[in-house]
């Protein structure tokens, strides 16, 4: 029979400081796992120590298969997110195994051994980062004409904060840099009217993104599910997983554009508006917002 250890009603506080401002969300959680574990049979383990955005923890179905179980408030991101692995079916990211949009529930392949990329970005970042356009080259699969009608976010939608931050932001509101905004929104502008084709994209892929696994020897989780231009999906990458030199970062850039055929212009024009767009969200979150202007800056020298 299905059922969720007693501890995993036990919220880590990193989790429950982020969600405080939905706290009819967090008290109903504990319930709607019980309700998730009996209706997918899952036995519940505690969740991951370090969670924060979303409810993940390690799951074991009726027929002893491991998985894992991610609840979250964000229920239009969770629908986005759905989408994108229904659609690659298991191909270059780990399986969807159930789903449940209206709650924002989803259960996937648990991958094992789960060793995440940035430990081989330690020994040899250029072998990480060929792995990772390897993911990419896998789940760029041709978006369907109307993405939105089948749960995929466009990635005009994902970067509307700059549409909502315009008028403070082209004036310098706070101090933010005026002319690196105008910029990245004329970038923005052009590189959105002159794609082609779009792909599915990931939308989140870093070293914290991809593990090793024994289905394939490496798969993608937690995509945000939109679709787009293609060279989009190299920036998260450069941001991660810590701060490096622009060298760095020209080197990688260098790799992806050589082994998925990018323009490497092109590419380097998404990384800025990628990062200038992180610093909207920042600024309208009110968070400090100058660590991505300061990387916004080095980009334009990748």
């Amino acid at each position: 029979m299905a059922n969720a250890a007693p501890h995993s009603r036990d919220l880590p506080l990193e989790f429950s400081r982020h969600n405080h401002v939905a706290p009819t969300w967090l008290r109903a959680l504990p319930d709607l796992l019980d309700r998730l574990a009996e209706r997918w049979s899952l036995t519940l383990g505690a969740p991951f120590p370090k969670i924060a955005i979303n409810y993940v923890a390690p799951a074991t179905r009726a027929d002893g298969t491991p998985c894992v179980l991610k609840v979250s408030r964000h229920v239009s991101e969770t629908r986005n997110e759905i989408a994108a692995l229904r659609l690659w079916d298991g191909h270059g990211a780990a399986r969807l195994l159930e789903a449940d949009p209206d709650s924002g529930a989803l259960l996937v392949e648990r991958l094992e051994p789960g060793t995440m990329l940035v430990e081989m970005a330690e020994s040899d970042d250029d072998v990480a980062t060929v792995i990772a356009a390897g993911i990419l080259r896998q789940l760029w699969q041709p978006a369907l004409e109307r993405p939105v009608l089948h749960g995929l976010r466009p990635l005009e939608s994902w970067c509307d904060a700059y549409d909502r931050n315009r008028a403070a932001l082209s004036r310098g509101a706070g101090g933010f840099p005026a002319a690196l905004f105008q910029r990245a929104d004329a970038l923005r502008r052009n590189l959105l009217a002159s794609t082609g084709a779009p792909a599915v994209l990931h939308g989140d892929l870093h070293h914290f993104n991809v593990l090793n696994a024994q289905r394939a020897e490496w798969l993608a989780i937690d995509p945000k599910g939109l679709a787009g231009d293609r060279c989009f999906d190299v920036c998260q990458f450069l941001r991660n997983p810590h701060a490096v030199p622009p060298s760095v970062n020209g080197r990688r850039l260098g790799i992806f554009c050589a082994e998925l055929g990018l323009d490497r212009r092109r590419t380097r024009d998404w990384c800025l508006v990628h990062a200038v767009l992180n610093a909207c969200w920042d600024f309208e979150d009110g968070n400090p917002w100058q660590r991505a202007v300061a990387y916004a800056e080095d980009t334009l020298s990748f």
